[in-house]
């Protein structure tokens, strides 16, 4: 009886492997991580493609049969498509250099500068461009030459330091407490392309272009705490009464909270106060519209006191996600980050990471619309990427499944991205305020009130890849087991 069930069992393992060997092939071709394939169709040259050797954990992907030779289709999601449009539209914006920064009045160890960046989809050359301060004459004007930089790509600054035997690409004119700054392009009887005018901004302050008309200031470092930042920048005092009322003040200097009996009390006494943090800033006009918003038309605006009374909830989801923990000031973030279009970064609040992204000018945008909604099955989104499942279709199901535009595993598999003709993200008007010299943390400020993103629990319980290098182990350990048990019989029947 065991001989005949084992001699079925080998003519059934051999009849699945016959059938194998002669399943056709099939290849799934994936695209590279970000937009380097622009074209729908691929040359995957001559020859026969092998099967991946990936395990599909999802429901039913489908896989492109592969072919000889030639030319394969290569289906690209939609997501993916809309974007490349874009960004060829964008090419065709002109280019549109402005005056961004200035830092009139350094310190002992700052040096002055002067920021010009290009917000347009088109290189500008500044060859002959000048740099002139108003009502000072031929000494108070800066040509910008070939041999110096002066080119600035699409969505990139150029910086313009002062003139020193180090920089001889520099402007040598002093910068005063009060001046008007102008551009021109090129031309005796060029006009000016932009200004920027300031009055006393301080010593160690830089002056920011916010938007067309509106201008935001801040100096590089202030000694003490994130609160001591928010309230040497002044307009932050509804941003300074949300954190002190949900004790996440604490959190941010480090000290942690007391035990307490609001809905809120254990999740802040559960994160993290080991290092500094980075915070987002929301300034109180940007409050204040929401003040009015929630009040109606007809009743006077609330106050933040009664905010927090209808829609603690609300206000809490919001401030939790502008804390990112560790420090990162640009210059750490664009190291981080390398080549990654965005990267994910885990805040205060345990269930919600903020996705940031970097453009050419080294612009720090939040993307607060950006969440990872689980695959329908128990592997999470990091096998799913590992996995190569990324660009396939039951992952951008348009949300049909998902409940997401994107789909399935958003910033996980690199979609998540800032569009410069959406303006769908939040911009750092004011960067890199560090406090304490960072060892406090970092404070950037942001142009907008965000919406904190939904949190989205998975439908099964979550495999992780740890989870499944303990079950690999686990196998072999088993395997082996085996293999003695094996040796020991052989032994006791010889």
């Amino acid at each position: 009886m065991a001989k005949s069930w084992k001699a079925g069992t080998a003519a059934l393992v051999a009849a699945v492997v016959l059938l194998c060997l002669h399943k056709p092939v099939t290849c799934e071709e994936q695209l590279p991580s970000w937009l380097n394939n622009l074209n729908e169709t691929v040359n995957t040259g001559g020859g026969a493609t092998a099967p991946a050797e990936t395990p599909t954990p999802a429901p039913a992907p489908t896989e492109a049969p592969a072919t000889s030779g030639g030319p394969k289709t290569v289906k690209i999601p939609g997501w993916k498509k809309e974007r490349m449009e874009k960004a060829e539209a964008f090419k065709d914006v002109p280019a549109d250099v402005v005056i961004s920064a200035v830092l009139p009045e350094p310190l002992a160890s700052q040096v002055e500068f002067i920021q010009l960046t290009n917000m347009g989809g088109q290189a500008q050359d500044l060859t002959g461009w000048k740099l002139t301060l108003k009502g000072k004459g031929s000494d108070s004007q800066h040509v910008f030459k070939s041999e110096c930089p002066s080119t600035i790509e699409p969505q990139s600054s150029l910086l313009v330091h002062k003139y020193d035997a180090t920089n001889l690409c520099g402007f040598k004119f002093a910068l005063g407490p009060s001046e008007e700054l102008i551009l021109f392009e090129d031309g005796d009887d060029a006009e000016g392309m932009d200004s920027m005018t300031w009055g006393n901004v301080g010593r160690g302050w830089v002056l920011y272009r916010a938007s067309d008309s509106e201008y935001e200031k801040a100096p590089h470092n202030i000694d003490g705490s994130v609160m001591d930042v928010l309230a040497t920048l002044g307009d932050f005092k509804n941003m300074i009464i949300f954190l002190e009322h949900f004790g996440l003040d604490k959190v941010l200097e480090g000290k942690g909270t007391k035990k307490g009996h609001r809905w809120f009390d254990d999740i802040v006494r559960d994160m993290d106060t080991s290092g500094p943090y980075t915070l987002f800033a929301i300034k109180d006009d940007a409050w204040t519209s929401l003040f009015k918003e929630m009040a109606g038309e007809w009743a006077p605006p609330l106050t933040a006191s009664e905010l927090l009374e209808i829609d603690d909830k609300m206000v809490f989801d919001i401030v939790s996600y502008l804390m990112v923990m560790d420090p990162w000031d640009s210059r750490a973030l664009k190291l981080k980050m390398r080549d990654n279009p965005s990267m994910a970064f885990q805040t205060a609040h345990p269930d919600r990471k903020a996705v940031m992204q970097l453009d050419n000018a080294g612009k720090i945008l939040l993307n607060y619309d950006c969440v990872d909604s689980p695959s329908p099955d128990e592997f999470g989104c990091g096998m799913q990427r590992a996995w190569g499942k990324c660009s396939e279709d039951w992952m951008n199901d348009n949300g049909f499944f998902s409940g997401r535009p994107l789909g399935y595993c958003e910033y996980e598999c690199g979609k998540c991205y800032c569009d410069p003709m959406d303006n769908n993200c939040a911009k750092a008007v004011v960067t890199d305020v560090t406090a304490s010299n960072g060892k406090q943390g970092i404070v950037h400020v942001i142009d907008r009130l965000i919406k904190a993103p939904p949190i989205i629990e998975p439908a099964l319980e979550q495999v992780t890849e740890e989870d499944m290098k303990k079950s690999d182990k686990k196998d072999k350990d088993d395997d082996d087991d085996d293999d003695d048990d094996r040796r020991v019989t052989w032994g006791l029947w010889g």
